[in-house]
């Protein structure tokens, strides 16, 4: 009987130390997921079986994007952020910089280097040393016969030196989110260190779309010249885009630009339109002429086909509800936690011919805004998915009545705007002194001790009502088998 005691008494002993540490590992992992649950959940949802994505055109070249240029939303792609020679697409830079950066009547003078700098067998206007040149026909003869020496002056005139423009077309390419281009020349006669991709090329075209003196220039079949004060004849100049000039006819295409080099081979950047839809398509590498307008037209073809617009109404953001205290960290939500709702502008969304705005899903997200202008403030967005698709965005608008403001943790926001306003009421005018920029309110270190007092707690309940009484009973079971 003792030996069937002890037996059993070491059997008990053996489960009850293996036990203890499995109920630990359990009690701080159920915490760690009431931690996590209690995060705000602000990730797509996983794209389900049932949205279906049309299915793209073979496309042969090295690269392709096709993109809807409002939202940009991306409906088909190929090796789209790889490194290509982008040849004289690099000419879209140069313009975007020149529609930021100067006036139409400004007056270019022809250097000795954009002259003598280019190689002779390259395209070019033939201008010459002294030579002057208005911006807005210097820019016609950039886009349309795709003249090196041209982009050449205009990369002087705008940045001082062909260096110091390259540098401003890295910084600008930095800004529009760009993720694989570096340029070294305003032309794109090949480099070993000059390069981007379809990705890239369809951004740069994205933010020169929105110039209409862009479209008029890009979309002109032809220009004449006019005589110069070296040059007593006017100069015609024709398209190389051949959709554009109607060698290959397109219904919707209303700019671009074509590149070609021995290294970079055929490439293409197109913009259509047809109805609400915009397009821009990017073709890279392509092996001949032939292949770069038919793979060109192939994903215009696809995209017009499949895919159209749906608008999305202005709708209420409620702040408690989107982002718990516990998680404000912005600064533009600490602002405007006054005021618990506050609405988008109307937006829209790219989606297949036969989705329903029932399958989007949305994202809202603000900035980290401390000034406020006068007037229109964009301080987040919207973010819609289709699955796990970005299909379009609205912005959410603060409206500044009053005048430009630095905020700073004593602004106080007053009652929401009358309905209808679509924005929030200015808040107490801040002071001189307020207007210098304040210390942002870092929460961190309270949602750590949060976390960590909550630990704790937990902990100590769990020691005082499970860990505890299951000693007693095991030291009152032990002391019963000594007697």
């Amino acid at each position: 009987m003792f030996f069937i005691s002890k037996a059993f008494f070491q059997k008990k002993k053996t489960r009850v130390r293996k036990s203890t540490p499995l109920r630990m590992v359990s009690f701080f992992l159920i915490l760690q997921l009431l931690f996590l649950s209690a995060a705000p959940d602000t990730s797509a949802a996983a794209e389900p079986e049932s949205l279906s994505w049309p299915e793209g055109p073979a496309i042969t070249s090295g690269g392709a994007v096709l993109i809807e240029a409002g939202t940009g939303t991306v409906l088909y792609e190929k090796n789209a952020e790889d490194r290509f020679y982008p040849a004289s697409t690099t000419k879209l830079m140069t313009a975007l910089l020149a529609m930021e950066n100067a006036a139409l009547g400004e007056t270019i003078v022809i250097s000795h280097d954009a002259v003598y700098n280019i190689d002779t067998d390259s395209s070019r206007l033939w201008v010459d040393v002294g030579e002057e040149l208005s911006m807005e026909n210097s820019l016609y003869a950039l886009m349309l016969p795709s003249a090196n020496d041209l982009a050449y002056a205009i990369a002087e005139h705008i940045g001082g030196t062909m260096p110091e423009f390259a540098e401003m077309m890295n910084e600008r390419a930095k800004s529009l989110g760009c993720v694989n281009s570096h340029f070294e020349n305003p032309h794109g006669l090949d480099a070993d260190e000059h390069y981007t991709c379809p990705a890239d090329l369809a951004k740069i075209m994205r933010a020169l779309i929105k110039y209409p003196t862009f479209l008029k220039i890009s979309g002109s079949k032809n220009r004449q010249i006019p005589a110069t004060n070296l040059c007593s004849e006017p100069r015609w100049v024709l398209n190389t885009h051949l959709m554009i000039r109607g060698s290959y006819p397109y219904e919707g295409v209303i700019a671009g630009k074509t590149g070609h080099t021995d290294l970079a081979g055929a490439n293409l950047v197109t913009y259509a339109k047809r109805g609400s839809l915009g397009l821009i398509a990017v073709i890279m590498k392509a092996p001949d002429d032939t292949t770069l307008y038919d793979e060109t037209a192939a994903l215009l073809d696809y995209g017009f086909a499949n895919f159209s617009t749906k608008n999305m109404e202005r709708e209420e953001v409620n702040l408690s509800d989107s982002f718990p205290p516990l998680f404000n960290k912005e600064d533009t939500i600490q602002f405007l936690a006054g005021s618990n709702i506050i609405k988008s502008e109307a937006g829209y969304v790219v989606l297949p011919v036969n989705a329903s705005t029932a399958d989007i899903t949305k994202q809202i997200s603000f900035s980290q805004l401390t000034n406020f202008a006068k007037g229109r403030n964009v301080i987040g967005k919207i973010d819609y998915y289709y699955g796990t698709r970005t299909v379009g965005y609205a912005d959410i608008i603060y409206t500044n009545n009053s005048d430009a403001f630095t905020l700073n943790k004593d602004s106080a926001v007053v009652p929401d705007a009358p309905e209808g306003t679509g924005s929030l009421t200015q808040p107490a005018a801040p002071s001189q002194s307020a207007a210098e920029e304040s210390e942002r309110i870092d929460r961190r270190p309270v949602i750590i001790g949060i976390i960590v007092g909550s630990v704790c707690f937990f902990l100590g309940i769990y020691l005082l009502f499970v860990e505890l009484p299951y000693r007693r009973k095991r030291a009152a079971y032990l002391e019963r088998h000594k007697k």
